[in-house]
């Protein structure tokens, strides 16, 4: 996968959001998935969050799954109706 533009100004925005990495990091952990500060700097270099932080990452930190992964979560205008 290539990542946009787009998607790492938004994954940027979201780690600064949250107050660096480490903030970062803390705001996705859950007992059942530790996220450290190493794993969102891979993140960071990389481009993008994978896409099942994604969520969690909207309702945590305020940016848009839709910003974060447009290539997993379509914009919902962009959807076309469907043909019966």
């Amino acid at each position: 996968m290539s990542p946009t533009h787009e998607m790492r100004e938004a994954l940027t925005e979201a780690v600064a959001a949250a107050g660096g990495q480490v903030g970062f990091a803390l705001a996705l952990t859950t007992p059942d998935r530790p996220v450290s500060q190493q794993i969102v700097s891979y993140w960071a270099k990389r481009g993008y969050l994978p896409a099942e932080l994604v969520i969690r990452a909207e309702l945590k930190i305020g940016v848009s799954r839709y910003r974060l992964r447009p290539d997993v979560f379509c914009i919902p205008q962009d959807l076309s109706p469907l043909v019966a």
